[in-house]
Order: structure tokens, then sequence, then C-alpha cells
């Protein structure tokens, strides 16, 4: 079988150039299942046409191969760059990826006249300033408890700030100066933002001197609970400093990172430098079929500072990674130079090997609890009567009297929860508040579209619904309909006073539920895919119910953008009251003409 996807490449290589680039393959339906970059194009490619040298995963890739796209680069430099932005965007399956992709979180500082702070994900699409990103939402809310406590920035949102009327507890536990009432002055406050930017942008010795300069003014005008202050702010900044334990005066900024591989998962330890101090740190898991150290270890490296400036010095293990490509890409990317080593001894040594003990004993914990979850899904299996259960998907319905009505869908497979697979229904049917009409909708959505798939599906081994018997009758429907055979269908039902531990597992024409062990580890995973469900259910309603209440009946009028709904609220004090407005009435409004004010007028009364 091999040997079609072989020859397609034998056949394809006479074109290609022997220059640096990047390469993808792709299948029959044109899904990219590899992306490479090589110095030599012709020559990599020519490796896959060698069968007896190729692992099992790469013989299943090139028989799947039925095109190859070839982009030419100027540099095996850039090559690599162009492959790392490919395999973010494209997700090849054939690629190492990141276990869990999210994206890093930042400290946001809002466009405001008082602004806000808080931690930020996703596109920088709002205006203000942007601090990070961190490796985690842990340091991020760290450093906002720290800004709050020495510059007592406001943490609440726009529409609470403008409401208020006096200062919330923030204000009263010394958290906030309540800049929304006036205990502080706009020009006080600037100076606070300015000083906490300057202390996230690293200048922490020059707001140090700035706040002793402001204590030693205090004390010596004799106002002590002035200078009292001061003191405090001081000390909440030195007990920052001394947290963060300095190892060695000849590390300053360097990022020292170890990885372990084991089968199909690898795990990814960084640990960050700043200043000399350990400032923070970042695990990454990897999975896929052949890991190797320096594979995954590029991979990681990557991803990492695509988001994140790299520092001078970045300390490796020894691997067969081409320390001096990566050098000179991190190097295009930081627009300074960029060092890679392998220490041998003293300091940085010992932090690596560190870093090392710290990648090996996450991935023993990761392989320990994915060996347990599979041996939780054997015996669910069992439970059930199915010889393996690989995939489990769970079905929940949330609405308040109809309203606003959605499903979630979340997936367990053998890795633990896959969140990157769960799926969100808006309902679409007018069901109210009929909950088992909702979940024949969303069930028939899923299973239909699935069916319409063909042999492109991934069916699920188990289906299972938040609910009783009821619910359960609504599954077994919906299947019958469509005619699908071969997946094993149940609900979960909560126990007796809602107690977890105590949750029935129930199957059609079983008319008691499956014996499942009070407490029992399997009663546990099951009760947490179920909340997981509820979780992204209740999770996904808010978000919309949010949205609803937002809405407002000007949003509906032609002509009226933010800036003239503004101006017709703040002057008229509520939608209802500009409904009821004569034409006359609309004009006084700043930035409504005559004509405007017609078409606000007839448009209601239509």
């Amino acid at each position: 079988m091999v040997k079609d996807g072989i020859l397609y490449l034998k056949d394809k290589i006479k074109s290609i150039p022997q220059t640096p680039g990047v390469y993808r393959m792709l299948n029959a339906r044109g899904e990219v299942l590899y992306v490479g970059k090589a110095k030599n194009l012709r020559k990599r490619l020519t490796n896959y046409t060698q069968e007896e040298r190729l692992t099992r995963r790469i013989r299943k890739m090139v028989f799947e191969t039925a095109d190859l796209i070839v982009v030419e680069t100027q540099s095996e430099v850039e090559a690599l760059l162009l492959e790392a932005s490919l395999i973010k965007s494209l997700f090849p399956p054939y690629n190492v990826r990141l276990k869990d992709d999210k994206s890093y979180p930042f400290i946001y500082m809002s466009d405001h006249k008082n602004p806000q702070i808080r931690l930020y994900r996703g596109q920088r699409k709002e205006k203000g300033r942007f601090f990070g990103p961190y490796p985690n939402a842990h340091a991020v809310y760290k450093s906002i408890e720290v800004l709050e406590q020495v510059f007592k920035l406001r943490t609440c949102s726009d529409s609470y700030f403008n409401n208020r009327t006096r200062p919330c507890l923030k204000y009263h536990i010394k958290r906030c100066s309540a800049p929304c009432t006036g205990r502080i002055s706009d020009a006080e406050y600037a100076v606070s933002v300015q000083e906490a930017m300057d202390f996230l942008e690293g200048k922490t010795e020059e707001v140090k001197n700035r706040i002793k300069v402001k204590m030693l003014e205090a004390s010596e005008d004799l106002r002590f609970e002035d200078a009292a202050r001061q003191r405090d702010r001081l000390k909440a900044l030195a007990d920052i400093s001394q947290s963060q334990r300095v190892l060695s005066q000849s590390i300053q900024d360097a990022d020292f990172w170890a990885v372990a591989v084991k089968g199909d998962m690898a795990a990814v330890q960084l640990f960050m430098y700043r200043m000399g101090a350990h400032t923070t740190n970042a695990r990454f898991f990897y999975k896929g079929d052949d890991l190797t150290l320096a594979e995954t270890l590029q991979q990681a490296m990557l991803d990492h500072y695509e988001q994140m400036k790299p520092p001078k010095e970045i300390y490796v293990p020894d691997s067969e990674m081409d320390t001096a490509l990566m050098a000179e890409a991190l190097s295009l990317k930081a627009q300074k130079k960029v060092v890679l080593m392998t220490p041998k001894r003293g300091d940085k040594q010992n932090i690596l090997g560190q870093a090392e003990d710290n990648a090996i004993n996450a991935l023993n914990r990761e392989v320990a609890q994915k060996q347990s979850h599979k041996k939780l899904l054997e015996d669910f299996a069992e439970l059930l009567g199915r010889e393996q259960i690989k995939r489990i998907e769970v079905f929940d319905v949330s609405n308040i009297q109809g309203k606003n009505a959605v499903a979630s869908m979340v997936v367990a497979d053998e890795g633990g929860m896959a969140n990157n697979q769960y799926r969100k229904f808006s309902i679409k049917g007018e069901h109210s508040p009929d909950d088992y009409r909702m979940m024949h909708e969303v069930l028939m959505r899923r299973y239909k579209k699935l069916k319409d798939l063909g042999a492109e599906a991934v069916w699920p081994d188990v289906v299972m619904v938040d609910g009783g018997k009821g619910h359960l009758g609504v599954l077994y429907e919906v299947f019958e309909e469509l005619e699908i055979e071969g997946v094993t269908l149940c609900a979960i039902a909560k126990g007796e006073f809602r107690d977890k531990g105590l949750e029935r597992i129930f199957q059609q024409y079983v008319e008691e539920p499956l014996d499942v062990p009070y407490n029992s580890p399997l009663i546990f995973l099951l009760q947490r895919i179920r909340d997981e469900s509820h979780r992204t259910a209740i999770g996904y309603h808010r978000q919309k119910r949010a949205k609803a209440l937002s809405k407002s009946a000007l949003d509906d009028v032609p002509g009226i953008g933010a800036k003239r709904k503004k101006a017709l609220l703040m002057y008229f004090g509520s939608a209802d009251a500009v409904k009821q407005a004569s034409v006359e009435e609309l004009q006084k409004v700043e930035g409504i003409s005559a004509k405007m004010a017609e078409d606000i007028y007839y448009f209601f009364k239509s």
C-alpha cells in the first residue's frame, strides 16, 4: 500500500529544487498531513521514498500522501520560521502537537481615563497597553495582586466603575484607590498607573527609588500617615523581590529548557530567569508517535517564542537539535543576538538538571494518570458490555424557562477530556420549556451531520446524556430515526439528594440502574465527565444571556452607531423613552439631524 505514495513522491521529486524550503504533504481530500522544512528539499523528500528506513508512523503518512506543496525560501532559517508558522495555523496530524494549545495570557491596561487592569487572552484587539505574555494565568494573577496592593489600581469593569456612588470593599481593604468616586484625583491615579507600567516593564529599582523619595519627603513635612503608606508600598515591593531567589550573579536574563520523552508523550519544562531571579516557570505536554528529544524541544521553543520575546541566553540539554540554526532563527525574531548553550558545570548546569528532573517527574505523573484513565474506560466498557471504549460524547442542555437555550457536547477519550473537540449548540427551534425536544434537536443535528460525513466521520463508542430515563428515551429515538447502530447509549442521572458519588447510569430496556459501586473511581470519572458537560453548557448559556441583556432596541435602527446610541440614551435615559419621543425632541440630541430624527421616529412607529 505504501508504494503508491512512494511512487507519487518519486515522480514528484524529479522537479523539486535542491534549495532550502518548506514542504506540505496532503491527502486525497486536500487536508494537510505534515509540514516539514529542509536545507535541501530534493534530498529531504527523497528520504521518504526509501521504505525500509521509514518508521511505522511515517510509512502511514506516506501512504496517505496524494499531493505535495513546496515553498522555496532564501535560507534554512527562513524555512524553520515558516514551518513553525504553518504548523501553528494548520495543525497537521503527523507533526508533534502541543497537548493543550492555549494562548498565552497578558496583563491588560485599558484605554480609559482611569485605566482598569486585568488578565487578557487571545488576539490583542482592544485599545490599551499589553504586558507579557506570561507563561500561565497564575503568574498574571500574582502580578495583578501586587499591582492592587502597591499601586491600588482598579480591576472592576467599566460599567461597574461608571455606576458607583460609593467605594466598594476593595477600597476599604486598601486594594483600590477608588477613582470611581473621586477618592483619588485623576492626576494622582495617572501617576500610580505610570508607576505600575514601569514596574511591569522591569524597572523595579526605579519605582522603589521614587517611593523612597516620596516617603522621605512626607516624613520631613511631618505627614507621617502618608510616609507610612509609602513605607508599606516599599515593603510590599521588597517582599516580592525577596521571594524571587537569586542563585547566581552570572545569570541575568536566561531561559533553561529540559525535555523528557516516554512513548507517545513528552514533557517540556522551562525555567525563566530575569534580572538574576527565577521569576517563573512553564510546562508543556506534547503527544505524537516516534517523538524525539530534538524534535519536541525545537517545536516547544518555536511555539513559546512565537509570543514570548527570547532572552539573550538560552540553555538546553544535549540533543540532536541544530542549536546554531535555532539561535540564528531566534536572533532574527528577537532582533538581537541570542545564544543557545549546554552548560557542563556550575550553577547553570545545576539549574538545567533541576529542570530535567521536573520534566521527568511531570511526564511520569501524566503517563500514570493516562494509564489510570484508560483502565477506568476499560471498566466502563465491561459494565456496558463492550469490548472497548475509545471515545465518549456527553450532552447537556441549559436554559431558563426555555430562554437562551443552549446545549453542550463534551468528549472524553483515552487521553482524558478532549476539549478541542467540544461542541456548543444554540437551540434553534421553539421548544420552551421542553428539555426533551431541545435534546432531540441537538442530537439530531449532531448525528445527522456525522452520518452525512460517511467514511470520514469519527464515531463515538458511547453517547451519554445528562438526565434520566426520559432523556435516554430521546437519545434512542434519534438513533432509531437515523438508523445508527454500533454505538452504546446511556444516561447519567443525579443520585438521591443530588449527592455526588451516588450517580446512576441507565440503559434502555433495563429497569434498574447499572451496578456501579458507590464512591468508586469509575463513578467519579463519569461524574467528572458529566460535570464538564454541565459546566460547558452553563457557561455558554450565561454568555448568550449576557449578550441578550446587553442588546438594545436601538441596535436595529438603521444609521444608529455606538456614538449616536450613547447620545440618545444619555439624553432620554432609556430606549423606551427614545421610542416615545417626538421628532422635535429627537432633534435636540447632539448628532441627530432632522432627517435622522424622522428615520428614528418612523422606525419605531412602524
